[in-house]
């Protein structure tokens, strides 16, 4: 059975797609410091899985926590691998995400989504993971002329949370 961490997992998106991997026969890790969420999302992920019969008690595991916590990430690799359990993928959607926010305190959004994903990176290296997915956001391409806005559409974020998104992409092009 493949494991996947999803760092956020427990905000709205990441609970949705935490559901449709445990659905789909995935072993779940989800990290999350519940600044921007709550841990009830994972009380209604079991409650849904509880109603299709489905056993997530052995499949779903929590680990509260910050992305910008060297030492955490490392053991959530390291426990895995003491259980037998291999992190075979990660689902990167954990971070700051306030437009306004990001424009009043910048240094907290860089802090958070470009160090923390750094120290992600970091985990997964040191523990051979070499799959992401990172969630971006439209605030890399700033005002377009043309709509919609499709991937090829040129980056130019106009505040510092579409900014960090641009710097994390570029780490991981890099």
């Amino acid at each position: 059975m493949k494991t996947i961490l999803v760092t956020g997992g427990s905000g709205y998106i990441g609970s949705h797609t935490s559901l449709s991997l445990l659905l789909s026969g995935f072993r779940v890790i989800i990290l999350d410091s519940n600044i921007n969420s709550h841990q009830n999302s994972l009380k209604r992920i079991m409650k849904i899985g509880n109603d299709k019969y489905l056993d997530f008690e052995e499949r779903l595991f929590f680990a509260k926590g910050d992305i910008r916590d060297e030492r955490l990430l490392d053991n959530i690799f390291k426990k895995a691998n003491l259980k037998g359990i291999n992190i075979d993928a990660v689902i990167h959607f954990a971070g700051l995400k306030s437009v306004k926010e990001s424009i009043s305190n910048p240094i907290s959004y860089w802090d958070n989504n470009v160090k923390g994903s750094i120290n992600l990176f970091k985990a997964m290296a040191n523990n051979n993971c070499n799959i992401i997915v990172f969630s971006s956001s439209a605030t890399v391409y700033g005002k377009q002329p043309i709509s919609p806005i499709d991937e090829s559409s040129s980056l130019n974020p106009i505040n510092p949370y579409g900014e960090t998104k641009v710097a994390v992409e570029k780490i991981l092009e890099d």
